[in-house]
């Protein structure tokens, strides 16, 4: 069947097809010995789960599609449509802000799903009320912040009752007019399409090619990450975005650049945490320092830097030390150095982390193009006389291999979020093997091995992978991550009642319903989430502090209490079906 299709006679095609299938089948087998094994201990269980059992599926549909691109690949106009993509970027961005507004609202139902998003969007309510703490009464504060959360996603003075996020705020302060405009979910849309022209542009710059823009443009957008991370209340866009503009000003660096570069790295180092733009920036700050006149460069960098690190970094970083000054399980580390703080973070690998670090990098296969990992590999061999893509192979790389360093794995998450900082280099790289680059010049000279995918047969099968990637991949991933959201969001009592009143959840017998205690910082809203710490201490805390509050309705995980003197629930949406079989394991 294979030699019927004219398109895979070629080399090119027939090298994705074949070895896109066969690493996809391996992974898939890997996936099933996983699901037959259980949960990995030192792994989270969320982090086993979304891989061993939510990306099973969508790795089968990507087997799929690998096989389906062979028919498909004739009947689509693959140049016209590289073309078209290059051409109008701006089209494509803005249809993929509406796409993903569009999606964080009924796939993602408007919700931060894990602490790690929910943390940046408690800060940006803060912010957006004009302060830098939000404030917990003390007594209560067990039962409002989980104590394993406490100093880790949510840090709170317990002498004052003030509440920060524990991450550095960059991606709050973005996220922050969002929040105040009552569009929240808006905020990474809208960075994900700005990324969109800076990818253009990045390619523009490094092939002077509308044809070769339109790809990576189309690389990205149809790769299902591009949409899970859009369509969240992650960082990681932020990161994506800020690296990607860093690279774009400092691929031909002058004052100004490096300057303005600076100020662009700083945001990024402060959007979380420092380790993604270290990692990322780190060869190119390196090679800046190595041209001529390149110390020059670098002091124009650092000054850049500087303003911001100092304000958003050592700054928020002694507003934490301040609030953990007074807790009794912060005490010991309330004196350490922020270089200290984050070079605690890192610790020799072990084979637990090796086995996380590589089910990422079957996550990043697997929440991308077939293939495109395959051609962003011979893509950096084939480019590498070529300096940006030197650069951004060196980044990719440095930014796997610092991970594996870092002791945990990532939890929550779609794809692989520790790695999304530096994704961009992927379909730059990808494209650097079907097109040259402005230094490459005439391939008259060139060994025929270099021109291996550079050939229409190729773009029109990667085109075909694109567009039933965007279609089948992206659509399963909406609906797989619907339902997750769905069956997370049905663990809350569905009280339908708007007086006042507090949930208490059992996380106990919940599957991580801690990620559900989400409370405004001041806890100005109708509803008040709380952890429950046994019936007999969850009554005496409401009668203390809820006198007038009772229980109207309970379930076998959560109580509600409230005014009302009749409960309010609503019809509870379907179950997780993936969670569910899931969970047996």
């Amino acid at each position: 069947m294979l030699n019927d299709s004219p398109v895979v006679r070629a080399t090119g095609p027939r090298i994705l097809f074949l070895l896109g299938a066969a690493i996809t089948a391996a992974i898939l087998l890997w996936m099933h010995a996983l699901r037959q094994g259980g949960v990995v201990p030192g792994l989270t269980a969320i982090f086993y789960l979304l891989f061993a059992f939510e990306d099973y599926r969508a790795t089968v549909c990507e087997l799929l599609i690998i096989g389906a691109a062979v028919f498909v690949a004739g009947r689509i106009p693959a140049r016209a449509l590289l073309r078209a993509a290059g051409a109008h970027p701006g089209v494509i961005a803005a249809l993929s802000a509406l796409v993903l507004g569009a999606g964080a609202l009924i796939v993602y139902h408007d919700h931060p799903l894990s602490m790690d998003e929910y943390a940046a969007y408690f800060q940006s309510q803060v912010f957006a009320a004009g302060h830098l703490t939000g404030s917990f009464p003390l007594p209560q504060k067990d039962w409002l912040i989980p104590p394993g959360f406490q100093n880790f996603f949510l840090t709170i003075s317990s002498q004052t009752g003030q509440v920060a996020s524990s991450y550095w705020p960059g991606f709050a302060l973005l996220l922050a007019p969002f929040t105040a405009l009552g569009i929240p979910w808006a905020c990474n849309p809208v960075l994900s399409a700005l990324t969109v022209l800076v990818i253009h542009r990045l390619a523009m710059q490094v092939f002077a090619d509308r044809e070769a823009a339109g790809l990576a443009v189309l690389l990205s957008v149809s790769s299902p990450v591009f949409f899970g991370i859009g369509i969240s209340y992650y960082s990681m866009a932020a990161h994506l975005l800020a690296n990607c503009v860093y690279a774009l000003l400092l691929i031909r660096p002058d004052a100004r650049r490096a300057l303005i570069a600076g100020v662009v790295g700083s945001l990024a180092l402060c959007l979380h945490n420092p380790v993604p733009h270290m990692l990322f920036a780190l060869p190119w700050l390196i090679w800046i320092g190595t041209r001529k006149g390149g110390v020059r460069l670098l002091a124009l960098i650092g000054v850049g830097y500087l303003p911001l690190c100092l304000l958003l970094g050592v700054g928020w970083f002694e507003l934490l030390q301040q609030l953990r000054a007074t807790a009794p399980v912060a005490a010991a580390s309330a004196d350490a150095s922020l270089l200290e703080s984050t070079l605690s973070l890192f610790s020799a690998p072990t084979a637990v982390v090796l086995l996380g670090r590589l089910m990422g990098v079957a996550k990043i296969w697997v929440w991308a193009v077939p293939g495109l990992l395959i051609l962003a590999s011979w893509g950096a061999v084939r480019a590498r006389h070529n300096s940006v893509c030197r650069l951004l192979s060196a980044s990719a790389l440095l930014t796997l291999i610092g991970y594996v360093f870092f002791p945990l794995d990532q939890g929550h998450g779609w794809g692989y979020r520790y790695f999304h900082s530096a994704w961009m280099a992927l379909p730059l790289l990808a494209t650097a093997a079907l097109f040259r680059t402005v230094d490459q010049g005439s391939t008259a000279g060139t060994a025929p091995a270099a021109r291996i995918f550079e050939d229409a047969d190729t773009r029109a099968y990667l085109t075909a992978c694109m567009v039933l990637t965007l279609v089948f991949g992206v659509g399963l991933r909406a609906v797989q991550m619907q339902s997750f959201m769905a069956y997370d969001l049905s663990q809350l009592p569905h009280y339908a009642g708007r007086d006042r009143h507090v949930v208490i959840l059992d996380p106990n017998v919940m599957f991580y319903g801690g990620d559900l205690v989400q409370n405004d910082p001041w806890l100005r809203g109708a509803e008040i989430r709380m952890m429950s710490h046994g019936r007999a201490e969850d009554q005496k805390l409401m009668a203390q502090f809820y006198p007038q509050m009772h229980q109207v309705f309970a379930t076998h995980d959560a109580w509600v209490w409230s005014t009302a003197p009749d409960a309010h629930p609503n019809a509870a949406p379907p179950p997780f079906k993936g969670g569910a079989d899931a969970s047996q394991h």
